[in-house]
């Protein structure tokens, strides 16, 4: 299923818990689309999102859709200039190296913009992610990456723009169980 349009769904029966993606594929998503489905799920859920995008990876972009990979942090620079003017209400006059943008989005009435976090590992996404997001969303990063390189690099690119502190969201797969051979298995 197509991640933000789910938790629209959830966000309207289930009150009170927070809602995150991590995280939505950028390149088949143009950023207006991106926008556009990210304040929808604000509007139905009260304002509970916290957008997680992120680049996937060369194998699924180039072989199972068929689009260019070069680039990559450029191409996350792009989506994000336009992304996140659009989240903010704000109009958008963009012409970048993959994506290209003149539009402006309605921000619903009484609805916040969503926190944006970027997937990012590598020295140039987090400082990306710094500079202009909310922070990051890991998956399966250890403690010690984190604490020596994720939290740190992303840190001091916040500060460097003069931002608040970025989030970390690590990701970790988890199993609650009584039967942990089983899991295990």
């Amino acid at each position: 299923f197509e991640a933000l349009s789910v938790l629209a769904l959830i966000g309207s029966e289930v009150p009170s818990i927070g809602l995150g993606t991590a995280v939505v594929p950028t390149y088949p998503r143009h950023p207006g689309t991106m926008a556009q489905s990210a304040l929808t799920v604000q509007a139905a859920s009260g304002g509970r999102l916290t957008l997680g995008i992120g680049l996937s990876h060369k194998m699924v972009i180039e072989n199972m859709l068929g689009m260019s990979y070069d680039h990559p942090a450029d191409h996350m620079a792009d989506h994000l200039s336009i992304l996140l003017p659009l989240l903010r209400g704000e109009s958008v006059s963009y012409s970048g190296t993959s994506l290209s943008s003149s539009m402006t989005l309605g921000l619903p009435p009484g609805i916040a913009t969503p926190d944006v976090v970027v997937a990012a590992l590598g020295p140039r996404m987090l400082a990306l992610a710094g500079a202009v997001a909310d922070g990051t969303v890991t998956w399966m990063t250890g403690p010690k990456t984190l604490a020596e390189h994720i939290v740190p690099s992303i840190t001091a690119a916040a500060a460097a723009a003069g931002r608040p502190a970025p989030r970390v969201v690590a990701a970790l797969p988890v199993l609650v169980t009584d039967e942990p051979d089983e899991a295990r298995a």
